[in-house]
């Protein structure tokens, strides 16, 4: 029911947010692509709940100053080790890290298995202002 009713105020609220300029294809280089799990351990007391929205399957958290670039919601391609694959920018990462990804993924075995490595993100669409 939570989400039924979080989904519809993201539905309904989404057009009182002016886009963020857009980016066109701007292209970034990343530093560090890691993958992490939507778990108290991994995140904050409230794993369920992005800094963008509540947490959802394909989605990828970004370094703040990336956040302020490509802004919530936005669509990107990451590409790593020659594989590309599309996300929903919804979720930031500690202050302490710059041009850095973290892809949400199921599973921690998977999670380590798919390791930390640099990669490139290309803005596809961009999002709403992040003003966190």
């Amino acid at each position: 029911m939570r989400a039924v009713v979080l989904g519809l105020l993201v539905v309904l609220l989404l057009p009182a947010f002016p886009q963020v300029q857009a980016a066109g294809s701007k292209t970034y280089t990343l530093k560090r692509v890691s993958h992490y799990n939507a778990v108290r351990a991994q995140t904050d007391r409230t794993p369920h709940i992005s800094a963008c929205g509540p947490t959802r399957k394909g989605q990828i958290a970004l370094s703040r100053d990336l956040l302020r670039k490509v802004g919530c919601g936005a669509h990107v391609r990451v590409t790593v080790r020659g594989k590309s694959r599309v996300y929903v920018v919804n979720d930031t990462m500690n202050a302490r890290y710059s041009r850095t990804a973290d892809i949400l993924v199921s599973g921690v075995s998977r999670a380590r298995a798919l390791g930390v490595t640099r990669g490139e993100l290309t803005v596809l669409r961009a999002g709403r202002p992040y003003r966190g």
